[in-house]
């Protein structure tokens, strides 16, 4: 079977020879239904080494279109790993298509021990290279050392017609039935008996499928049981469609035969599915896909989307249904669209060609949620008899909270207040107030009280002392010694500080310090001989400085002195120093400035200031014009045949002055002329 490639693969053909000329591992990810599977199969087919290649499929279903491609190689699914253990050294490629399968824990681990001594090529397939549900691990980083080839992507594909657009309609398909008649929530309950009639999938299947003809529809469902439920409700829009179903009870030639008869049919037909379709399948002429889906895997979502849209489909009028469950909260609901079909229509430039969007389930998401809020806060009458029983009268707001754990203090107060209930300060003995007065406006006072009192709580012993008059600012007043002392010493830190005044908190000192007016900065006057020995230091950081001669001032104290005093080091430069860094600069900017012994103790910040305070920009910043010189360099390396072509890391080394990716659209140019 000669493989002639399309165009837009031509491109992600070169590519993957050039990556596997120096990579033993490579991942192509590119969008389902854009012909991964042929680009593999031309690189078996040009490499001549089809009857040494193994391929590793996720179903049956899937190898059967590998054996069609190359029909001498040798097809197995990851789940036959786990059993037949193949010997791999006597294969030069290993394909694994749908390669994501590889974080299933136990094919993952089968596969590694097996490449421990596999040293051949190894090729990995996917449209989702990232797990999303298993902490988003990237397969193709994991499995593939990071060599990925980014092929054809969705929203690309759309875009450029190699895929078709579609219409997207959402919707919910198991709205809950109304519960009971309270006065709160009748209104919403009718509203939503409403919208579960107006917004059945039945409903929105015959809106938006009127006047198509044929409809050739693949229905996923989320199991083998729920088939004929939905195949019957179909059955009621469709009386005259055939009703097709495949999935794993029966046989592979049976599963088959129903694809084929699928696809000759002119007419009306729906075929239902649980996962046996997600990979690696397209069936021509499907234009309607309808998802009952529980899932909110973006993989699963991608793959199912995949049967779709594919190359054949290109031109047809496709519609999609996505019916999700009510389960979801507006949050999982809005995450869900935005990481699928919201993310797709937003990377879809061109807009000819966006996704027309229907969205039902939005406004029903909306009113479950405010049902649920509603269900959730009413109070029932026996929660109201417990209130009157305990709150006022009984054990108070604890005992209330573990007889009902679901109510939190806040509503328990605020249902008391609606209530008109009030509860009764607890009456205090002579003896505790009197405890009170001594320890709480002592330091760690409360502490005290609470190893003698230990039923209450500091912010309760705090609300007592706070309606007794009780506070710790008015109770500890800073003395006239006190004041004069911290002066003396305001340039300590505050954990200095607190050695001082070891019945002072830090706040307390803190807060003292501003009340007075003292700040580190102006309290220390400076003498003629401290400033002679600033000047004659001028060479030291401010950091040498206060560690050799002033261990008692701050950093800031001596940065304020040097400012004021002009005790820094002279930063100016003379004019030759400038000119060769002026020189060195434009030349190879910041790095070459760093390599000269002149300026090696210089940072990069400093280095790019001091060319900024110069007026100098670096030639390294990769210039847009390129001479014919460079052209044709980039000329002789395109002259090489591919696989015998150096890395483009070397061509670099010969072109310094444009970066890689400068080099390689370059190229790309040159190639296309």
């Amino acid at each position: 079977m000669n493989i002639n490639l399309p165009k837009y693969n031509q491109t992600v053909y070169a590519e993957l020879l050039q990556a596997m000329v120096w990579n033993n591992k490579c991942a192509l990810c590119a969008a389902t239904g854009t012909g991964k599977s042929y680009i593999a199969a031309k690189f078996v087919q040009e490499a001549v080494i089809e009857q040494d290649t193994l391929i590793l499929v996720p179903f049956r279903a899937s190898a059967k279109i590998w054996n069609t491609l190359l029909p001498q190689a040798t097809t197995m699914t990851y789940q036959g790993l786990l059993y037949n253990r193949p010997e791999l050294a006597k294969y030069k490629l290993i394909i694994c298509d749908e390669m994501h399968h590889l974080g299933a824990d136990e094919w993952g681990k089968v596969f590694n021990e097996l490449m421990e001594n596999y040293h051949g090529k190894l090729l990995g397939l996917t449209a989702t290279p990232i797990r999303f549900l298993d902490g988003n691990r990237n397969i193709a980083k994991e499995f593939f050392d990071g060599n990925d080839i980014q092929g054809v992507q969705l929203s690309e594909a759309i875009q450029k017609k190699i895929l078709p657009t579609f219409e997207y309609v959402t919707a919910l398909y198991d709205l809950p039935e109304s519960k009971g008649n309270n006065e709160l929530t009748e209104k919403l309950y009718s509203r939503l008996d409403f919208l579960r009639n107006e917004y059945s999938f039945q409903n929105i299947l015959r809106k938006h499928l009127a006047g198509r003809h044929p409809v050739k529809a693949i229905v996923f469902v989320d199991s083998i049981q729920e088939i004929p439920k939905v195949m019957d409700s179909c059955r009621e829009i469709f009386p005259d469609a055939v009703h097709l179903d495949a999935h794993s009870k029966y046989s592979g030639k049976e599963n088959a035969e129903t694809y084929e008869q699928f696809e000759n049919i002119n007419g009306d037909c729906f075929l239902y599915v649980v996962d046996i379709l997600n990979e690696g399948i397209h069936l021509s002429g499907a234009n309607t896909e309808i998802m009952f889906r529980r899932t909110r895997s973006p993989i699963v979502y991608l793959q199912q989307l995949g049967r779709i849209l594919s190359v054949s489909n290109a031109e047809n009028d496709v519609i999609i249904f996505d019916f999700v469950a009510n389960h979801m909260n507006m949050r999982e609901y809005t995450k869900m669209q935005n990481d699928t079909v919201s993310r797709l229509s937003f990377d879809i430039g061109d807009p000819r060609r966006q996704i027309v969007q229907y969205d039902y389930a939005l406004e029903e998401l909306e009113l479950l949620e405010k049902l649920h809020q509603l269900e959730n806060n009413l109070w029932t009458t026996e929660e109201d008899d417990l209130m009157k029983k305990y709150y006022e009268k009984g054990k108070g707001i604890d005992h209330l909270l573990t007889i009902l754990p679901n109510r939190t203090r806040i509503s328990i107060i605020h249902r008391a207040k609606i209530l008109g209930l009030a509860g009764i300060r607890r009456k205090y003995s002579e003896e505790f107030k009197d405890d009170i007065k001594k320890y709480y406006c002592q330091k760690n006072g409360i502490d005290l009280i609470l190893q003698k009192y230990p039923g209450y709580t500091r912010a309760g012993i705090t609300n007592i002392a706070n309606r007794m008059g009780l506070t710790f600012r008015d109770s500890q007043p800073w003395t006239a010694e006190e004041d004069e002392l911290l002066k003396q010493n305001a340039s300590l830190s505050i954990s200095e500080l607190l050695k001082i005044f070891p019945d002072r908190t830090k706040a307390g000192i803190t807060g003292r310090k501003h009340n007075l007016g003292i700040t580190n900065r102006s309290m220390h006057t400076w003498t003629e001989e401290e400033i002679s020995i600033l000047k004659a230091n001028a060479d030291l950081t401010s950091k040498e400085i206060r560690s050799r001669f002033f261990p008692d001032l701050t950093i800031s104290n001596i940065n304020s002195a040097r400012r004021k005093y002009d005790c820094r080091k002279d930063r100016s430069w003379k004019p030759e120093k400038i000119e060769r860094f002026c020189a060195l600069y434009s030349k190879g900017g910041w790095n070459a400035v760093k390599k000269d012994p002149e300026f090696s103790d210089m940072s990069k910040k400093a280095i790019n200031g001091a060319a900024h305070r110069y007026n100098v920009r670096s030639a390294a910043s990769h210039p847009t014009t390129w001479t014919e010189e460079e052209k044709d360099i980039c000329r002789e390396w395109l002259a090489i045949p591919e696989k015998e072509r150096p890395p483009r890391r070397e061509l670099a080394k010969r072109i310094p002055a444009h970066s890689e990716n400068g080099i390689k659209d370059m190229c790309r140019r040159l190639k296309t002329d």
